[in-house]
């Protein structure tokens, strides 16, 4: 009775890995999620000049497919419009937009 407790807790153990290490393949690390985020933050505030203030919202995501992280950024004054923003060649560029006809689109968007 006791080896089966024992096998039971090792299954249990390999199978808790197992699942998290899937969740984390699908959905990317958390903590490289804040730091695109903080990043994206930093380029849109010195690099930009948007002021801090009119930045809403920033939320760092990941591509499975691609295995890529990036940042979706939402302005107070533009709240239904997502600007995706990611790091292409060491530089970060604007990579997607939910309306081409935005007030925050710039000249890396490709």
């Amino acid at each position: 009775m006791r080896f089966i407790n024992r096998i039971s807790i090792i299954v249990l153990v390999v199978m808790t890995i197992l699942a998290g290490g899937i969740y984390i393949s699908l959905t990317g690390l958390p903590h490289k999620k804040s730091q695109i985020a903080s990043e994206v933050k930093e380029y849109l505030v010195h690099t930009r000049l948007y002021p801090a203030a009119n930045i809403q919202e920033i939320r760092g995501g990941y591509s499975f497919k691609s295995g890529d992280y990036d940042a979706d950024v939402l302005f107070k004054d533009e709240p239904d419009v997502n600007y995706t923003y990611a790091k292409v060649n060491g530089e970060f560029r604007l990579v997607g937009t939910s309306s081409l006809y935005g007030k925050h689109m710039d000249e890396t968007y490709y």
